[in-house]
């Protein structure tokens, strides 16, 4: 029978690491919940939201779906580290009928919204609204809209302020088959390239692949990706719908 002494118990426990308990109990990084434009906090693992970031522009598609009915999915290329897709439906307004409310989910059809907007005919008592980074705000407050006869063309200011931070895209349909560019300044400069929506240019033809609605957005605009795409689908509509 060996019997230990109470000098060897102190020795053993004064070889023990004195941070071995705090290392035990460490948790591990937690990734945020990225929700109204946050593409990080203070618990994100290193270099989380510079992951996100493309190096490259990506160009994303829409497909229409059928389940649920009026929705698409905006969904980005088959590429090695893909980035989130878009959910988005429309529904009526149920107490006006004419007016029609687009909601925009990220990840799925479960997740939470990131933004919606409501619009309906030009002369309905109801204005049009968007809410994006959870705060509502009527469609005139946020969207300039000027136009120049010759040639014709239009151009749009989207400026959204939140907690002293603004935020301003400068859209214009000067490009090619009704295209949509977007811009970081009203200087049309390649190094203020955002986001180019890009309409179907043809019917369907039988032996042609079926064209889709697409949206190119570069490594810039992907810090703004909320904006561009909410945006993109109001100036859309506006520019789709007959002004009766």
């Amino acid at each position: 029978m060996i019997i230990t002494s109470p000098s060897d118990i102190q020795d053993k426990r004064d070889s023990v690491p004195n941070n071995a308990s705090s290392l035990s109990l460490r948790s591990p990084p937690v990734h945020p919940a990225i929700q109204y434009g946050v593409t990080a906090s203070p618990a994100s693992p290193p270099g989380y939201a510079a992951a996100r970031k493309p190096l490259t522009s990506i160009t994303y598609s829409f497909r229409p779906q059928t389940m649920p009915p009026n929705s698409m999915i905006l969904s980005p290329p088959d590429i090695p580290n893909p980035h989130p897709s878009y959910f988005i439906s429309v529904n009526l307004n149920c107490f006006t009928p004419s007016s029609y409310i687009t909601t925009v989910r990220r990840d799925s059809w479960e997740s939470e919204v990131i933004g919606d907007f409501e619009m309906g005919l030009t002369t309905s008592k109801k204005p049009s609204s968007v809410c994006i980074h959870g705060n509502e705000r009527l469609l005139s407050e946020v969207l300039d809209t000027s136009h120049r006869p010759f040639p014709s063309r239009f151009t749009w200011t989207w400026k959204i302020s939140d907690h002293a931070k603004a935020t301003y895209l400068y859209w214009d349909d000067s490009g090619p088959a009704g295209a949509l560019t977007c811009l970081s300044s009203r200087d049309k400069i390649p190094g203020n390239f955002l986001a180019r929506f890009m309409p179907t240019a043809h019917l369907r033809k039988a032996g042609r692949a079926v064209e889709v609605n697409r949206l190119e957005v570069s490594p810039q605009g992907h810090e703004l990706f909320d904006d561009i795409l909410i945006s993109a689908l109001i100036l859309e509509r506006l520019r789709t719908t007959p002004s009766v």
